[in-house]
Order: structure tokens, then C-alpha cells, then sequence
């Protein structure tokens, strides 16, 4: 008997899926840049950040979505991610922001991948391979002015940058840059910051080294922090419509790109003194009325979301009861009936996003699950079907 293989992303009508507004991705984007012009004396434009599949929203939607609306650059993660766009046809700018291993230098060159550089060897890779391919390789140096992760020391900064242009001819010094980690809960070191990679970047202007680009902004860094030096911001977050911080919903108006949706697949009656789902951390306290929805921790849905969460079920919000299991939740859905609706199979449940004109936000789901916007939007954008709503 021949068997035939199905693409997963084929099934028709999945029970549980994201959803991605590509309208709400690019007025997004509109937005970053109109911020962009107000809170940089000279800029080049905004570079996206795409890393980690877009958030988990997909790169290469994404990215097409982007290149429609007119986007130069982007920045991803590291060489895979950057080798990735280019084998399914971009041509843009690729900022690589974790580039310090020699072995990946012949791969960076032959695509046309901009490295970042805070490691001599991995200077001197590229510039052996650029030697060897004719050609003269942009760098961005990435200085380390407090968030101590990768970067060059700030006080070798202007050492380096000096090793790296009498070293490697064949490298051009694009960019340089730098990281805020306190952006959104220390105004007062992210300024110092500021000043102090102004500083290096004066110091070598004064030995004639000038950059193309200079860059720091994160989105809590565009949003927030206004400057004469930056001429480029690689907003992440807001891209994808979140709010590092609720006060900027005074200066830029963002929209959710992600929603998740489930479909209900089972209703029951749960008798008055019954436990629900593992450990019996839930019992009825008189009887009730759940639902089961299709989505669990195998789904990025966290398990640390167990009796704390909410979904929308006819603009209602009803409570998950019980642990959250590896593929499926139970909810409460009283609220729901006493409003007038009768759950019943195939209805649809919102997990994440607006109906009936109440919303749940990534932001809720994250307070409740005690972590970041950031990691649920991976979670459940990477591990569920993705359905794009267009232009």
C-alpha cells in the first residue's frame, strides 16, 4: 500500500492555531518609522528584528511582508537564520548579531551577510576569506557598555577598533553599536550609557574613523530615549505590537500582530465535588459546565498557567480550571452561559486576541505564566499552525 505524506501546515480547519494580522505587521512598521524620524537627529530607517522566527510570527512572512513596505535591513540572530532569508531569494541587509565563530567567516562572505565583530580571530577569518574572495567585508562592532553579554570591553573599545583597521583590510567599519539592558527600569544608567558609548564613538571620529551607522535602540530604546548620534533602531518587540512599557501607548499606536484560536472539542458536566485534570488541583464546588480545548505545554502553552489563565469564549471570559495538560485545557465556562451562550463543539475560543470586544493580551498571559511577552509569543508562535491574514 503507497502512503502518502501530508504537510501539517495543509490540514484543513486546525483545531488550534495563530493567526497573524499582516496589515496590523505593516502599519507596525509605519509607525517604528515615523518614531524613528522623531527621536533621531539623522536617520537612515528602522531595522527590524526578526531573530527566533520572527518572535515566532515567521521570518519569512515576515521579511516579505517587510520588503513590501519598503524595509532596507533586518536583523537576525546569527549565520543560519541570515543563510536562511538568502536561500529563499532576499537581498537586503543582514545584520548578524552573534557572529564570533571563525568557522562560520567563509559562509558570511559568500552570502553578503554583515558580521558583528568583537573578537579579533573572527576578524581575522573574515578578512582572510574577503581577501581570498576579492571583495571588502562591512562590520558592525558591538561594544559592551553594560549589559555584559557579548561585546567588546568599552574601555578596549577604541583598541580594538584600532586592531581591526590596521589588521583587516578588507573590512569595511560599517556600524557600531550597543545594548541597553535597563532601558525600561533605569532611565538614569541607560543615559549614562549613552554618554559614555558617545564618548568612544567621538574618540575615534577624532582618529578619522567614522561609521555609516551607529546605532543602540531597542524598541524601549526608540520609544524612550531620543539622540543626535543614532542614525538607526532595531526595534523587536513593537514591531510584533507589544509595549515594552504601557507608557508609550501615549506616543505610538501599535497592533497585535498574533492571535491563537482554539476550537472546542468536548463539553461536559463536572458533578459538584469532582477534580479536574492532573492532581485534582481544581474540584467543583457545585456543578458545572466545562469545555476542552486542543492546545497544552506541547503547544507552548505553559504548563505555570494552570488555574491562573483565561480564554475568550463568546466575548466571555471563562477560566482555565485544573493543570494545563501536554495537549489540551479544560475551562469553566459558567460566565459563558450565564451571558446567554450555550458552549458547543466546534465553537470557536480565543486564547489570545480580541472577541465580541474584550481582549486577552500577550501581556496577560505572560503576567499570569510569572515571564515575558517575549517568551510566550516563541512559545506558542513556533509550535502551532500559522495561518497569515494578508494585506
Amino acid at each position: 500500500m503507497d502512503l502518502k505524506i501530508l504537510n501539517f501546515e495543509t490540514v484543513v480547519h486546525p483545531p488550534t492555531w495563530c493567526e497573524l494580522d499582516l496589515k496590523a505587521l505593516a502599519h507596525n512598521f509605519a509607525e517604528l518609522q515615523k518614531l524613528g524620524t522623531k527621536n533621531m537627529a539623522h536617520p537612515l530607517g528602522i531595522m527590524p528584528v526578526i531573530k527566533a522566527d520572527a518572535y515566532g510570527h515567521g521570518m519569512i512572512q515576515v521579511a516579505d511582508c517587510l520588503r513590501e513596505c519598503g524595509c532596507k535591513y533586518w536583523g537576525v540572530s546569527n549565520a543560519n537564520e541570515g543563510l536562511y532569508l538568502r536561500a529563499t531569494g532576499f537581498d537586503q541587509k543582514i545584520l548578524l548579531f552573534e557572529s564570533t565563530l571563525a568557522a562560520e567567516a567563509k559562509d558570511i562572505v559568500e552570502y553578503n551577510l554583515t558580521p558583528t565583530v568583537c573578537v579579533l580571530e573572527m576578524a581575522q577569518a573574515l578578512d582572510q576569506c574577503a581577501k581570498q574572495a576579492g571583495v571588502q567585508v562591512p562590520v558592525h562592532i558591538k561594544i559592551d557598555t553594560g549589559m555584559g553579554r557579548l561585546g567588546v570591553n568599552e574601555e578596549q573599545a577604541l583598541d580594538f577598533v584600532e586592531t581591526i583597521r590596521e589588521k583587516c583590510p578588507h573590512l569595511t567599519l560599517e556600524g557600531i553599536y550597543t545594548h541597553f539592558p535597563l532601558a525600561d527600569t533605569d532611565r538614569e544608567f541607560t543615559l549614562g550609557q549613552m554618554r559614555r558609548f558617545r564618548d568612544i564613538v567621538y574618540s575615534l571620529e577624532n582618529q578619522f574613523i567614522t561609521f555609516s551607522f551607529v546605532h543602540a535602540g531597542n524598541s524601549m530604546g526608540l520609544g524612550d530615549y531620543k539622540s543626535e548620534l543614532f542614525n538607526l533602531a532595531r526595534p523587536g518587540i513593537m514591531l510584533y505590537g507589544i509595549y515594552p512599557l504601557e507608557d508609550l501607548k501615549q506616543r505610538i499606536h501599535l497592533k497585535p500582530v498574533m492571535s491563537v484560536k482554539a476550537r472546542i472539542i468536548f463539553v461536559q458536566t463536572i458533578a459538584k465535588g469532582r477534580g479536574i485534570s492532573y492532581g485534582h488541583t481544581f474540584k467543583a464546588k457545585e456543578d458545572m459546565t466545562v469545555v476542552i480545548l486542543p492546545i497544552g505545554y506541547s503547544n507552548g502553552y505553559m504548563r505555570a498557567l494552570s488555574n491562573k489563565a483565561f480564554v475568550l469564549i463568546a466575548g466571555v471570559r471563562c477560566p482555565v480550571v485544573g493543570r494545563v495538560t501536554m495537549d489540551q485545557i479544560i475551562v469553566d465556562v459558567t460566565a459563558a452561559t450565564l451571558s446567554g451562550h450555550i458552549p458547543k463543539i466546534g465553537d470557536e475560543a480565543v486564547i489570545m486576541g480580541t472577541q465580541k470586544g474584550d481582549a486577552i493580551s500577550v501581556d496577560e498571559i505572560a503576567h499570569w505564566a510569572d515571564t515575558i511577552s517575549y517568551e510566550i509569543l516563541c512559545s506558542l508562535g513556533n509550535r502551532l499552525p500559522r495561518v497569515y491574514l494578508s494585506r
